[in-house]
């Protein structure tokens, strides 16, 4: 194997020294129940030493580039190369990294019961984003890794092993599937960021370094005026026709609700005729005509949650495209293959005449990221069509079908761009979904924090809260918190709900509209991955938004730089802990699940630190004199 290291600056051979601080004592944000630690100064020599490549890459020569991006961020540039088209290797990439330096690790696995992992027990990191992250106690990045290749690191994955006392990182490429390629040149790229930043903002900017790379079309930001939804699901699922649905929209759009998510079950109730070309006409069905109608004449906007690139049970439709289908990755229905032209001029056609046809104002992709990416594909023959790869056709069929329909309405909001991310629910009954109790809610928050760390204010997050009219008010209320900090849909019957539910749902989908801007559009923050993000803030200089989850230590503020903060507590216990220091008085008034007035007063700190009484579900804004 022949490996040739080269700079951006020729004379260095040692690349960068990398110094890592960790906080004092007092680190601003949570921190856990032991007893902390004396600041420590670690020097790290980041050279070459540190990574090595193994396994056989002949016929492949190898280089190594180093290239930085700023303070303590680089880009390692790994190209093999050789003189003729070879297939590629199996091999990986190892860099080590003191384990001392690490108390816990976050990934970004998709189909998973957790995000973290605590040391010293290691897993296979594999995921879409193969994204993973040194995490100090405190919260703070030490380092965060993340890959990019010719194939979107879909062949890539990172495994963790001790070695002495060091961790050791195994980017490994093509470890379970070689791609069907003979190439003269691969090139990957391995993102280290080691600066001293919250992990949370640090895996935000990593994630949006590989979203960067991803096609434009395929990019739709969150549209807050079709939020918040309520959803159908709930009550749709179980095939109530739609009347007894569009009779409450009244009651529906006093809640506060802004959009009408027409979901799931809807091709149950609607029975719809194909021709011999596999085309309907969506102006025959006069039922949903009549639903988008009333759903207007109520002031919300509908928005159509569709998946029609499954063949289902219409004949013409299957006979038509006989051929030319894929296996969906979770079922064996059939799904048409995007890879041939026909077959996306039909979805992009079905697609145009929804939008022309119902008017509706949002529409969610369902199912298009379910395609196998780069599924083992050997072709033979030519057989009309123009894509090998599903993933390239994907981004084509998005690109097409978008212009359509803009072309069709140009302010229509189209979401579901990206994946949602772990845990992974196996079923709806572990689903917040429709259901009693708030026993999942943790695995909601945790979704709902991986999916805004990876995609920002493009997170494609979509738990559907149910409520049932035996939910108490207050767990109504941390339902709708456990999701405060995402895009919220809900669902239910809205003539069943207690008058005390209802005041509560509706306080908090106005409290959310009220503060979309601080929730969604400004900084955010995620403490503590290895229990699950039990605190989370929002927000700005102006105001911010902070979250109990769970009872913790204090949450240190520090100078108090706000005009305002609300702090929602959404734990069991009926105080939460602030610290912090100012010379301004601190004034605060609470109030319970329903938004009702508690009490009122000034924060009193007792060896730097205040105890707040907030009824549980409820908050307590801070107000500076």
């Amino acid at each position: 194997m022949n490996v040739r290291y080269s700079t951006n600056i020729s004379s260095v051979f040692v690349i960068f020294t990398l110094l890592f601080l960790l906080y004092s004592c007092n680190p601003q944000g949570i921190s856990d129940y032991e007893e902390e630690q004396e600041p420590v100064l670690e020097n790290i020599d980041f050279s070459t030493e540190l990574f090595s490549l193994g396994g056989d890459i002949q016929p492949f020569n190898s280089e190594i580039r180093i290239d930085t991006l700023g303070q303590d961020k680089y880009i390692i540039n790994l190209t093999l190369y050789t003189d003729f088209p070879s297939l590629l290797p199996r091999f990986q990439l190892n860099l080590k990294y003191p384990r001392k330096l690490a108390h816990a690790l976050w990934s970004s696995r998709t189909w998973s019961n957790s995000s973290f992992l605590t040391i010293p027990n290691y897993a296979r990191l594999q995921s879409e984003y193969n994204i993973v992250s040194v995490v100090e106690r405190n919260s703070q990045n030490r380092i965060t890794m993340a890959t990019f290749d010719d194939f979107q690191s879909q062949h890539t994955q990172i495994d963790v092993t001790e070695s002495g006392d060091s961790l050791v990182f195994s980017f490994n490429f093509f470890n379970d599937i070689l791609p069907d390629a003979e190439m003269l040149e691969y090139t990957a790229q391995i993102l280290v960021d080691m600066s001293d930043n919250h992990f949370s903002n640090t895996v935000r900017s990593t994630s949006q370094w590989r979203i960067d790379f991803e096609n434009p079309g395929a990019i739709t930001n969150v549209d807050l005026s079709l939020k918040p939804v309520y959803s159908v699901w709930y009550p749709m699922d179980r095939n109530i026709p739609l009347e007894n649905i569009t009779y409450y929209f009244d009651s529906i759009s006093s809640m506060g609700f802004e959009s009408v998510l027409f979901d799931d079950a809807w091709q149950n109730v609607v029975r719809f005729e194909v021709d011999s070309t596999g085309m309907w006409n969506p102006s025959d069905i006069e039922v949903i005509k009549d639903f988008i109608e009333k759903t207007k004449e109520s002031g919300m906007q509908i928005a159509l949650w569709y998946t029609k690139p499954f063949i289902g049970a219409h004949n013409y439709v299957f006979e038509h495209f006989e051929g030319k289908y894929l296996q969906y990755r979770t079922s064996s229905q059939p799904i048409l293959d995007i890879r041939y032209p026909e077959v996306r001029d039909y979805l992009t056609e079905m697609y145009a005449q929804i939008v022309s046809e119902w008017e509706v104002d949002g529409i969610w992709f369902d199912f298009l990221n379910g395609y196998y990416p780069n599924e083992h594909i050997i072709v033979t023959k030519d057989e009309e069509r123009d894509f090998v790869s599903v993933r390239k056709a994907l981004d084509s069929l998005r690109t097409q079908m978008k212009y359509a329909m803009h072309y069709e309405r140009p302010d229509i909001s189209i979401n579901q761009s990206y994946k949602s991310v772990g845990p992974l629910h196996t079923s709806n009954t572990k689903t917040i979904n429709g259901f009693l109790g708030t026993t999942v809610l943790t695995d909601v928050r945790e979704k709902l924090v991986n999916n805004r760390l990876l995609y920002g204010e493009f997170s494609p997050f979509m738990e559907v809260i149910g409520i049932h009219p035996k939910d108490p008010a207050v767990d109504v209320a941390k339902k709708f918190q456990s999701v405060l900090f995402g895009t919220p849909y809900v669902s239910y019957f809205s003539y069943t709900l207690p008058e005390d539910v209802r005041l509560t749902l509706k306080f908090w989908v106005n409290y959310w509209k009220t503060n979309a801007k601080y929730l969604i559009e400004n900084d955010f923050k995620a403490y503590n991955p290895v229990q699950r993000y039990p605190v989370l803030i929002a927000g700005n200089d102006k105001k911010q938004i902070l979250a109990f989850y769970d009872r913790v230590a204090p949450y240190d503020f520090g100078n108090f730089r706000f005009e305002k903060a609300d702090i929602i507590n959404s734990s069991d216990y009926p105080y939460v802990m602030l610290k912090g220091t100012t010379e301004d008085d601190l004034d605060f008034i609470t109030y319970n699940h329903m938004g009702r007035y508690y009490d009122r007063g000034s924060l009193k700190f007792k060896n730097g630190v205040a105890l707040l009484e907030i009824p549980i579900g409820g908050y307590a804004q801070l107000i500076k004199k």
